[in-house]
């Protein structure tokens, strides 16, 4: 009966020693919950006007220089028409000033030579004199209203240009941010685009496992239908960010993570925004 006791003594220290061993072993593997994610581009006008015509609506594909709105243009179209007729108008007030400053300056030459040779008197002498001075001045004034008309016509046309409105990259039209007909205001969103080709998954790895993880490793990605595909660590943060496991007894410091990000084929167009993604991290 003594025997059997302690056999099974034994046999309970063994089992407990086998748990012991597989419970405090470390793991060979973390799973991180990620997510995969993207930079949104904002679509914006320059200027402000009313909505004309919106040509994309949510989950449109669209090609880098795409036209995907028009601002009401007639306000801009009419200040460069004028811009444009103002410069015309000072070109032939050039003309004219440069054909007076012409007849002006013959006709100084002239009483400069009889003033001298003591036929004209010094009053009609200052008076030509004055008289082609101002003849110059107009010609001066006249080329600085050209140069003002010409860059008042070019803002106006640049001006003009800004109400097309063009897609600055390839994407798709995730949120379409305003409506035909509304009006908006400089720099305010129309539609907001992603690339899927420019996916990523991040996730965030515990302080515990960071220093095992270096630019470049490959990891297996899970998405939520148990299709799996490698992931390249392209990104790994240098400084801590909040904590995941909080000490609310005061007594061990809170388990601060480190952010990574995976560059993972998306061709099949699988990976989506938002889309919850494991990444399976091998341990060393």
């Amino acid at each position: 009966m003594k025997g059997r006791r302690i056999a099974i003594l034994i046999v309970v220290l063994a089992v407990a020693a086998v748990l012991y061993a597989v419970l405090t072993r470390p793991p060979n593997r973390i799973v991180l919950t990620g997510e995969v994610t993207t930079d949104d581009v904002i679509v914006s006008p320059e200027i402000s006007g009313r909505i004309e015509r919106l040509f994309v609506d949510d989950g449109d594909a669209v090609t880098n220089g795409q036209l995907l709105a028009r601002i009401q243009p007639e306000l801009w179209r009419a200040d460069a028409e004028f811009y444009a007729s103002s410069e015309q108008a000072s070109s032939a007030d050039l003309a004219q000033a440069q054909a007076d400053f012409q007849n002006d300056r013959q006709n100084f030459l002239r009483i400069q030579g009889l003033y001298s040779n003591g036929v004209e008197s010094v009053q009609d002498y200052d008076a030509a004199q004055a008289a082609y001075e101002s003849a110059r001045a107009r010609v001066e004034a006249a080329k600085r209203q050209i140069q003002a008309a010409a860059a008042q016509s070019q803002k106006a046309n640049v001006y003009l240009d800004y109400t097309k409105i063009f897609a600055p990259t390839n994407g798709i039209v995730d949120t379409r941010a305003a409506l035909q007909g509304e009006v908006v205001n400089a720099g305010q969103a129309i539609v907001t685009l992603i690339n899927e080709n420019d996916l990523w998954v991040r996730a965030d790895v515990p302080e515990t496992y960071i220093d095992q993880i270096r630019l470049g490793d490959q990891f297996q990605v899970r998405l939520p239908s148990g299709a799996t595909r490698e992931g390249t660590i392209y990104y790994r943060s240098v400084d801590a960010d909040y904590a995941t496991q909080r000490d609310v007894s005061r007594t061990k410091r809170d388990l601060k993570t480190f952010e990574i990000r995976l560059r993972c084929d998306n061709s099949d167009r699988a990976l989506a925004v938002g889309m919850t993604a494991y990444v399976i991290v091998p341990l060393k």
